[in-house]
């Protein structure tokens, strides 16, 4: 199909990839309420192959579409945190966090930037698995409603997120296909996470301030045992202790998490299968079949994307970040925020400043998560991880998601773009 022209049904046939891009889609939208109970990396599986069996994509195409980069790195890292899980030292350290608070306001603002710092360190969803249960026994026994502190949790950790290039899946994507180093990327974005998690701290007290009050609850510090293998933690903090000194030096992402990985695991000297049986296969298969239906999609809509580009232009100016950033927040939510950073890349990799726009695709898509519950795995990972004691309802998270959406993701572009313009980006 020539660019600039409509499809006609009498003239050539519809690209098969665009059905197949749709049609795995609503697969992934709808999970395990499909009518065959599929659920979301067997969609992308289905979706993969049939771009492969079409004729859509070759299959030298389809093994060149997936970045495996981008999988070692979630290896290595899902490796690395389930050992430093099992040692109860993140559990702990979190705990001793927590009991040290003087209010129901002093534990918002503890939940809001140790869970944003937490998840720039390791993985936003990490955060929200070891966060979620610690908040219930601490908000139950201390007598305080536990919905807004589940919200901070979640709205802080993918906040905080945005501020490493491992801090959650796309920002892995965007580091791979961008020239941003760790620590050139952290340099830039450490500010702009901060603020954002003082907004939504701030937020989130004026949403609640009438369950924050001191006077509505009776506050005491818990005592809970959480117990801690010290030698397995000692091991799992020098590791990543490393992991992060070699980020900082400038080596290799995805080399360096596997690396750490492997390390590890020969050090722990106990059996690799208990930390191998734990990596979530199905999320790395997840990735790698959206990688090639999305592969597909682009080779497809490759007209499409060019016109659109180039209504957009290649110039960064105020039109064009506006415009860009609506689109980022919107499709983020409509298609998933990691499908839409790979398709955007190729826009992006054209622009006249590259390295602004990488930045501005990393904050826009990552805020865009807490819109709403969906919006996010880390949200519907606290959603479920406390449906037994609480119910997180879809309104109770809109309520807090779009003031914290709106305010967060306009206050990190205007800063920025105000770093753009004074020449540090």
């Amino acid at each position: 199909m020539k660019p600039g022209t409509a499809w006609n049904p009498d003239e050539e046939p519809l690209n098969p990839a665009i059905f197949i891009f749709l049609i795995t889609y609503v697969l992934v939208s709808l999970g395990e309420n499909s009518p065959r109970k599929l659920d979301r990396p067997t969609a992308t599986l289905i979706g993969a192959a049939l771009m492969v069996v079409s004729g859509a994509l070759s299959r030298s195409e389809a093994r060149s579409a997936i970045d495996f980069s981008t999988l070692a790195v979630l290896f290595g890292l899902m490796v690395l945190l389930t050992i430093f899980m099992q040692s109860g030292f993140p559990a702990w350290l979190a705990f001793q966090v927590l009991r040290r608070c003087r209010g129901p306001r002093h534990l918002l603002a503890i939940v809001v930037f140790s869970a944003g710092i937490g998840a720039a360190l390791m993985l936003n969803d990490t955060v929200c698995l070891l966060g979620t249960p610690l908040l219930l026994q601490v908000t139950v026994q201390a007598g305080l409603p536990p919905i807004p502190y589940l919200l901070a949790l979640a709205t802080s950790a993918n906040i905080g997120s945005v501020m490493t290039l491992t801090g959650n899946p796309q920002n892995i994507i965007i580091g791979h296909a961008s020239l941003w180093t760790w620590t050139g990327f952290a340099l830039r974005m450490i500010p702009l996470g901060l603020v954002s998690l003082a907004a939504n701290c701030l937020i989130l007290m004026v949403i609640y301030r009438s369950s924050l009050r001191p006077a509505a609850v009776q506050w005491s510090p818990p005592e809970l045992s959480i117990p801690v293998q010290r030698d397995l933690a000692f091991k799992s903090v020098c590791v990543y202790t490393g992991l992060i000194v070699a980020f900082l030096s400038g080596a290799p992402l995805d080399v360096t998490c596997v690396s750490a990985a492997v390390l590890l695991l020969v050090w722990a000297n106990r059996p690799p299968r208990d930390a191998l049986e734990k990596v979530d296969w199905s999320l790395l298969l997840f990735f790698a079949g959206l990688f090639v239906v999305v592969q597909g999609f682009v080779k497809a809509e490759t007209y499409l994307l060019e016109r659109w580009i180039q209504e957009l232009g290649l110039e960064v100016q105020p039109k064009t970040i506006a415009l860009f950033s609506i689109a980022s927040v919107a499709g983020s939510n409509l298609f998933s925020n990691v499908p839409l950073v790979i398709i955007f890349s190729h826009w992006v990799k054209q622009m006249r400043d590259p390295p602004f726009v990488w930045l501005l695709l990393a904050l826009t898509s990552t805020f865009a998560g807490n819109l709403t519950l969906f919006g996010s795995v880390a949200n519907i990972i606290v959603a479920q991880g406390a449906q037994d004691k609480v119910t997180l309802r879809f309104r109770d998270f809109l309520l807090a998601g779009v003031p914290v959406t709106l305010v967060t993701t306009i206050l990190g572009v205007l800063l920025l773009w105000a770093f753009w313009r004074w020449g540090w980006v």
